[in-house]
């Protein structure tokens, strides 16, 4: 055996550049596969740490399109015509508030508008929320000044609280509190500041202007209904039964008898975990199964430098098979430098996609994102296991092909 694995190397050695060629292929696969596998883990890491960011106690209620029995074609088509859901009010939250498991609840709209101070504009997202929201909000804590109001909030008051990075923007080094900003045409009195908090993705909270719900309501959108509410709960282990009694309650509210036709959803935090897991675990196979196409092509690959390999050797196997070389010895020889070469490949594609999935992790924490970089066995176990399969399976009919030729003919072909 050492001496068929001794041939298959030297014969590696003197094909250098086809064995390269036939290496990188298998190389790219694998090295995808555990790159894909290893961001999808990445991604999903910083995604549920933002969720439990928020704490596990929380249950997100949001407008709906009600389904017409054509559920994905109407409401693609709706939402294509800008249908507005109208119906969630902050009566409803309210009424919400009220539930025995329910411990607060915010509720709130967001829109964008032009902020400037003297000279410096900005637009940011304006997050309209009830005054409880600093309550419920774990990560949000104030610098400087104070949230609004429930006062401020009924008085639809033209009162702004800033991101830091929307403060640093507007005022640079100077004091924020107490001055007097322009939103659109209209005077906000900068009232606080958050403290400094980072980005979730492609979100930055920093850049966030804050002002009470009332106020988007009336003086920035012209409406009187609400996107979302927050709704924070007592005991979280009863987020299902509690998720229910909402649904109930909203329902009778908004007069719906059949769920069907629901303009709301409601989602606690382990639906929105499980609906996560769902959606990466469909990502990664994808991936995984276009990483597998590219092996597959490398294995057709590796057949074809095989076959090319046996018309080019037809003299030494005949010489082998005539001093007693045995067929089952020849295909080993032929089969055995298939594996090799995908072995390699396999090797160098796990070593690479393990150093590129650790260089996105460390560029994506200098970001400040909370991107864990894992590399789970299963991966590296994969990898390897496609590519001794793609050895046996590619490499298999050429070694098969020159263990079967006659040992006459071959010595004729020199």
């Amino acid at each position: 055996m050492n001496k068929i694995f001794s041939l298959a190397f030297n014969q590696i050695k003197k094909n250098k550049a086809r064995a390269s060629l036939t290496i990188f292929g298998i190389t790219i696969g694998i090295m995808v596969v555990i790159l894909v596998l290893s961001a999808g883990n990445g991604v999903k890491s910083l995604v549920l740490g933002e969720l439990d960011s928020f704490g596990n106690d929380w249950i997100d209620i949001e407008v709906k399109i009600p389904s017409t029995g054509k559920a994905s074609v109407s409401n693609a088509q709706d939402q294509a015509r800008g249908v507005t859901i109208t119906s969630l009010t902050t009566d409803d939250a309210d009424a919400v508030g009220e539930l025995n498991n329910i411990k607060n609840i915010y509720a709130g709209v967001t829109t964008q508008a032009v902020v400037s101070y003297g000279n410096e504009k900005k637009q940011p997202m304006f997050f309209a929320v009830t005054p409880s929201y600093i309550e419920i909000d774990a990560g949000s804590e104030m610098e400087d000044g104070q949230f609004f109001s429930e006062e401020e909030n009924s008085a639809a008051s033209q009162v702004i609280v800033l991101g830091s990075g929307l403060r640093d923007t507007l005022f640079g080094n100077d004091t924020a509190v107490g001055k007097k900003v322009k939103v659109g045409d209209t005077s906000f009195r900068v009232i606080g500041v958050m403290k400094e908090r980072g980005a979730t993705g492609f979100f930055n909270y920093d850049e966030l202007a804050y002002i009470p719900v009332r106020t988007a309501q009336k003086k920035l959108m012209g409406i009187d209904h609400v996107l979302f509410m927050i709704a924070q709960m007592r005991d979280a282990g009863k987020g299902d039964a509690t998720a229910e009694e909402i649904r109930a309650l909203i329902r009778d509210r908004h007069d719906i008898t059949d769920p069907d036709k629901d303009d709301f959803s409601v989602t606690t935090q382990q639906e929105s975990v499980a609906l996560i897991d769902t959606v990466f675990f469909g990502i990664q196979a994808l991936l995984v199964i276009l990483a597998a196409i590219s092996l597959v092509v490398g294995g057709v690959g590796i057949m074809n430098v095989m076959y090319v390999s046996v018309v080019e050797r037809t003299f030494e196997i005949g010489l082998r098979k005539s001093v007693g070389a045995t067929e089952a010895s020849v295909r080993a020889q032929f089969l055995i430098e298939a594996i090799v070469l995908t072995a390699l490949g396999g090797v160098s594609g796990i070593v690479i996609g393990i150093l590129l999935s650790y260089l996105i992790a460390v560029g994506a924490q200098s970001y400040g994102l909370n991107w864990e970089f894992v590399i789970s066995l299963p991966s590296i176990f994969l990898g390897t296991g496609f590519s001794v399969i793609i050895g046996l399976v590619f490499g298999y009919f050429p070694a098969k092909h020159a263990a079967s030729l006659d040992p006459i003919t071959a010595l004729r072909q020199e």
